[in-house]
């Protein structure tokens, strides 16, 4: 290995330091839930989407190929796209307000599909693993609310280039369609993230449409970690909420 090639090398680890996770979805196919039961599992912390479409708006701005110092009206340093793709990935976790000081197995959000440049995904989290979230009845799909009111093209055409990304990236994918979900089924998706857990149910959220109450929030655990109580309190609200909370049974990591 040449010097250039070792260099090279090592800049690629730097976008690899941190197990990054991304569930990216058609819409209405049920990512809430999937987000939800993901992050029932101790360690991972996957966020929500955004409508900005945070990577495609700083892919945009980045430079994309290094560039040697300018001394021009449009002065800058030595650019090292590498490096810059290293910030991206800070970035988004600093505009998720992620505490970098815990330890985590995984971070990450969930994108509607539309929203994310697959070709820079591949770019600045060349190490991530990739849930692609769709429906197969796009019939019912597309009468959902967020679909309605869409061109029913569109939702094939996002369906299509998940389903073709899934059979060309070379990231690590694992398709979860909104017809397989199952307890099964996601603790087969935790042991593609590498990680041995059982759980008790399958959430439902937003079962009613986004006017109504969220069955979930977040897991039961954390909750009342972030909210201490006393005992009699506590047993209280179990009852009361628990049914609403993912919960998993989980080894460590492999």
């Amino acid at each position: 290995m040449t010097l250039k090639s070792r260099a090279r090398s090592l800049e690629s680890q730097k976008l690899c330091e941190r197990n990054w996770v991304f569930l990216i979805s058609t819409g209405r196919a049920g990512s809430t839930s999937a987000m939800n039961m993901i992050n029932a599992v101790p360690g991972i912390y996957m966020y929500g989407e955004n409508d900005e479409g945070y990577l495609r708006t700083l892919m945009s701005m980045a430079p994309t190929k290094n560039m040697a110092e300018n001394f021009s009206s449009q002065r800058h340093g030595p650019i090292n796209v590498k490096n810059v793709h290293r910030g991206i990935q800070e970035f988004i976790l600093d505009l998720y307000g992620h505490d970098k000081s815990i330890p985590s197995h995984y971070v990450g959000y969930k994108q509607l599909i539309g929203r994310v440049p697959l070709d820079d995904l591949e770019k600045v989290f060349p190490c991530a693993k990739v849930i692609l979230n769709y429906r197969r009845n796009l019939t019912a799909q597309h009468e959902s609310t967020f679909w309605k009111n869409r061109d029913d093209s569109t939702l094939r055409n996002f369906t299509t280039s998940l389903l073709n990304f899934h059979k060309k990236s070379k990231l690590d994918t694992f398709l979860l369609a909104l017809e397989d979900f199952s307890v099964e089924t996601f603790e087969k998706l935790v042991n593609f993230l590498g990680i041995q857990c059982h759980f008790e149910s399958v959430l439902h959220d937003n079962k009613d449409g986004y006017s109504s109450a969220h069955d979930v929030t977040v897991n039961f655990a954390k909750a009342i970690q972030s909210y201490p109580m006393d005992t009699s309190t506590l047993a209280s609200f179990e009852r009361g909420v628990k049914e609403h909370f993912a919960s998993a049974q989980c080894g460590e990591p492999l």
